[in-house]
């Protein structure tokens, strides 16, 4: 976590009373309640759209020998006192300098290894990358903000040893904690002559449905057994086809599912003979209506799927996918 001076912060504003925040006991008396002794509740009067809603972030508490250190972590910032009272200010002020165009973020980019937090906000059918004292980046694909972003922080030597090492990593905002949250898979499209799209997808606290923000909309599916997949899949192409964004389903494509999550889909499908690509064999799936192949990423435990309306598609996509990435021999 990024640690929150609000003297620094280039986009603090000098307001009224625009959120209450309190910070009280936690009355679970449950290990949430034991690992976490107070509450920092946050209601919003005016500071953003959402006037009324209220969050409940969780205070930690460290130790450092017989001191005690008390904290809280906000959209990748960490503001921390010797008391739990002396947050109301520090923290009141963070969410002030988070507040842009009436909202909070919806997502954050980190540069871990440069221990930087750029706040990702949604407005309208855009999406806009804030920097601190520098400017900032718009597009109607996070993919391109991310892209915008990362070459001006190679240009100013900011993002990783030289520039070149680093990446930036998306984390979402939980709406009821303000806290980190880490994509499930991404939805993303990779065409030679188009423009890519990439968007993460996240489980709704409530663990009942997962959604991701596409085409100026928060859009959700139910919770399926793992086939809520293939459903949110289906809804935001069919979204970025009705924008003029997307030409087919069949160049959006899951990527990066957890283990979990693939096997819990896995059992929804018909399974065919491997596919091979090259040098790659794949596994191959049918759900009754599309072909699918698996990509494996040997680097962790998370996989990539391919559609295709037909055996024949499928594996057409697959090479110009694997040609587009270098990864076809000389013979394909």
């Amino acid at each position: 976590m990024i640690q929150f001076s609000a003297e620094e912060s280039s986009f603090a504003r000098t307001t009224g009373e625009l959120m209450k925040v309190t910070v009280e006991r936690n009355t679970a008396d449950d290990s949430y309640g034991r690992s976490y002794p107070y509450i920092a509740r946050v209601e919003i009067v005016s500071a953003t759209m959402n006037a009324g809603t209220v969050y409940q972030i969780p205070v930690f508490v460290e130790y450092t020998g017989l001191q005690k250190t008390f904290g809280v972590d906000v959209c990748g910032f960490r503001v921390t006192a010797k008391h739990p009272q002396q947050l109301i200010e520090p923290l009141t002020r963070l969410l002030h300098a988070l507040v842009n165009a009436a909202r909070l973020p919806s997502y954050v980019f980190i540069a871990r290894r440069a221990r930087a937090v750029f706040p990702v906000y949604t407005i309208d059918n855009e999406v806009m990358a804030i920097t601190k004292n520098g400017p900032y980046f718009k597009h109607v694909e996070l993919a391109k903000v991310r892209e915008y972003l990362t070459d001006f922080l190679h240009q100013v030597g900011i993002l990783g040893e030289k520039g070149l090492s680093d990446k930036l990593h998306v984390r979402g905002i939980s709406q009821s904690t303000l806290g980190l949250r880490r994509p499930i898979f991404y939805l993303k499209k990779r065409v030679i002559g188009q423009t890519d799209f990439w968007a993460p997808v996240f489980q709704a606290a409530d663990g009942k449905t997962i959604f991701t923000y596409a085409v100026n909309q928060r859009r959700a599916v139910p919770k399926a057994n793992g086939m809520e997949v293939l459903d949110l899949w289906e809804l935001v192409a069919e979204k970025l086809i009705a924008d003029g964004r997307l030409q087919t389903k069949f160049d959006l494509r899951p990527d990066r599912l957890y283990a979990t999550h693939w096997e819990e889909m896995k059992g929804h499908l018909y399974e065919e003979r491997p596919l091979l690509i090259d040098q790659t064999e794949m596994p191959r799936f049918r759900d009754g209506l599309h072909w699918l192949a698996l990509e494996t990423r040997p680097d962790e435990e998370r996989f990539g799927l391919f559609l295709g309306r037909s055996a024949e598609d499928l594996a057409a996509r697959i090479k110009l996918d694997f040609h587009r990435r270098g990864l076809l021999g000389e013979h394909d």
